[in-house]
């Protein structure tokens, strides 16, 4: 290889290496009904032994005034949600959600305004063993 074929080629992997590290935000997913900004937040495939578990946030930039949860794969029932904020503080929501697969739920507000989530644990209890593993999945509305 002669010397700007070699400079072309490091040229183009440090280009594909920087790429990643530049784009900072998540993109967001979609747009609500009331035209406010929805972005995926995290998922967890559920399991059928457990009752309860955490979706861990690992965006740490941005604040949410709401968060929505779908459930895709089987049926579940879920309740007593907690959503862990950034600053330390938590809200709890004693509430029973019942999903159908591929449903989702209304928008739940959080008090205080627009806050960073660090993480949301529920309790849950899936409803048809036989139709597979659920995955629960975690929007925050902005």
């Amino acid at each position: 290889m002669n010397t700007a074929k070699l400079t072309l080629l490091a040229l183009v992997l440090a280009l594909l290496g920087f790429t990643p590290a530049c784009g900072g935000k998540k993109a967001i997913n979609r747009v609500d009904g009331d035209n406010n900004q929805v972005e995926l937040l995290g998922s967890r495939k559920v399991n059928f032994k457990g009752d309860f578990d955490t979706i861990p946030v690992t965006l740490f930039e941005g604040t949410f005034r709401a968060i929505r949860i779908d459930v895709e794969g089987s049926a579940l029932e879920m309740w007593d949600i907690d959503v862990y904020f950034s600053n330390g503080g938590h809200e709890d929501f004693n509430t029973r959600l019942n999903f159908a697969e591929g449903s989702w739920s209304r928008r739940i507000d959080l008090r205080g305004g627009a806050r960073g989530i660090k993480k949301v644990t529920f309790k849950y209890k899936s409803k048809n063993v036989r139709t597979g593993r659920a995955t629960v999945k975690l929007y925050g509305i902005h």
